[in-house]
């Protein structure tokens, strides 16, 4: 059992990598996930305790040569021999055996694609509750694109119950990718002593969760417009004790694994706000020929759903979008 000072020098050794736009998210904005009008309305008519969010394999994303480009940003950092020595010292300083992560990065290629597991969202406000993002609206989503508006709270407080995290992806390119890195090193740095205390192991595999969230969390400055987030598990042979459940589904004809996160809450394990009632602000409507037939589809599953004012729940962007 990890006493306060060590599970402190954890976190600030190894999860700073976007903590500071956890400021932005705040009670006025909200989480948004795009989808097609069918998974939103299979969402709402599952039973209760049924009801969940899917994390889909990175393989599986829109493009997911935005892993590759986060694998790229850090060959690039740790090929400059002045970055990989501060960081094999700032690991030595600590144990010889800490190191023999970066053994493990030229393996990660394809296995880090194939083991992590991914929710998107993009953070709203302003016009963009009402509207959405004509960006977002032309990529996802086919002819029956719908937007669920999420409320922030389930997903920014900490919990026990599922080995998940959330992060902001990161558009700032490779010098924000060098600055993370170096953020890191002096993370080993000033928590040295307090991790030297530790197994090895566990501090070696808090490093390794440290580079995959770096790299499954940074994309290319161009997507910058998404302010996207990303709720991330990075699934092992082993499932450890608190694995998000998985299931079998078939999406568009390919038969594939997910995780899931149940919209319930554990008050036990500190997953609060996380019902469909608390959860959901908003559903849009995106650019659809029949908008009007498809809000009123998604008012009755709202109100089958029992989900207070149904109504003043779903709107409809109409933005005249050409395809």
């Amino acid at each position: 059992m990890l006493n306060d000072d060590q599970l402190a020098a954890l976190d600030d050794a190894f999860f700073s990598w976007g903590k500071e736009r956890e400021a932005e998210v705040t009670d006025e904005v909200k989480f948004a996930h795009y989808t097609s009008a069918q998974v939103a309305m299979d969402i709402l008519r599952a039973k209760e305790d049924d009801r969940c969010l899917w994390l889909r394999n990175a393989m599986l994303m829109n493009d997911f040569s935005e892993i590759e480009y986060g694998q790229q940003l850090l060959r690039l950092t740790l090929g400059t021999q002045q970055n990989r020595d501060a960081m094999v010292q700032a690991c030595d300083d600590i144990h010889a055996d800490i190191k023999s992560v970066f053994n493990l990065l030229d393996q990660e290629v394809y296995a880090i694609k194939r083991s992590a597991y991914l929710l998107s969202l993009a953070l709203h406000k302003g016009k963009e509750l009402h509207q959405g993002k004509l960006s977002m609206w032309r990529a996802y989503g086919g002819d029956a694109n719908v937007c669920l508006l999420l409320n922030p709270q389930a997903f920014m407080t900490p919990q026990t119950a599922y080995d998940v995290i959330i992060a902001p992806v990161d558009y700032g390119g490779p010098e924000n990718f060098i600055a993370g890195i170096g953020a890191l090193i002096n993370g080993l740095r000033r928590n040295r002593d307090v991790l030297r205390t530790m197994d090895p192991e566990l501090v070696k595999t808090n490093f390794k969760l440290a580079l995959d969230a770096m790299i499954l969390s940074t994309k290319h400055p161009g997507f910058e417009e998404e302010n996207e987030w990303r709720l991330i598990h990075r699934a092992q042979l082993t499932p450890v004790e608190n694995s998000p459940p998985s299931k079998i589904v078939n999406i568009n004809g390919i038969v594939q694994k997910v995780f899931y996160l149940p919209m319930k809450n554990i008050p036990e394990q500190d997953v609060s706000n996380a019902d469909l009632n608390s959860l959901l602000h908003r559903i849009i409507i995106g650019p659809t020929p029949n908008p009007e037939l498809v809000w009123e589809g998604f008012v009755e599953l709202l109100i089958q759903s029992g989900v207070d004012k149904p109504a003043d729940k779903v709107d409809m962007c109409r933005i005249p979008l050409r395809r």
